[in-house]
């Protein structure tokens, strides 16, 4: 399963968001300011990362300059998102390394569009992650119900 980071200050956004993500298929961890985004970025090493620009512990576009070091430039897939749609904050974004850029509010449609296109330019390549083996219920041959371990090893 692919991993996004999201990070909003507003807890109730970083709740929907995780809730559009997860309907999307990713395994969402969120953050709140910009430290902890860094350090979830440097723990996760997630496939996709998503910052809001008025994060605290940033000024603007720096978190995604910072991330973009951090990464040496390559990944994660970094989506720059704003209230503010002026063209001087889309290039800003842009030049600082963000791989697109999100105007809120956002829908799932319109999400799920711009990850293909992230996907198709190669921006967005999930990284296999290993798979959790988790119990499940299941009824044998027997009749009766045992746990069963299923999982692919990654």
């Amino acid at each position: 399963m692919a991993t996004a980071v999201f990070a909003d200050s507003s807890a109730p956004v970083r709740r929907a968001v995780q809730f559009l993500l997860e309907s999307l298929g990713f395994e969402v961890a969120g953050a709140r300011d910009a430290d902890e985004a860094r350090a979830l970025v440097r723990g996760l090493d997630p496939d996709l990362l998503i910052l809001d620009a008025r994060l605290p512990g940033s000024e603007g576009t720096s978190l995604v300059e910072a991330v973009r070091a951090l990464a040496g430039g390559a990944r994660p897939c970094l989506f720059f998102v704003t209230e503010n749609c002026g063209p001087a904050s889309v290039r800003a974004a842009m030049e600082a390394g963000a791989d697109d850029y999100l105007i809120k509010p956002f829908d799932r449609e319109l999400f799920a569009f711009k990850l293909t296109q992230a996907r198709a330019r190669g921006r967005l390549v999930e990284q296999p992650h290993p798979t959790v083996f988790a119990p499940r219920l299941v009824q044998d041959n027997s009749n009766s119900w045992r746990f069963r371990t299923f999982g692919q090893a990654g």
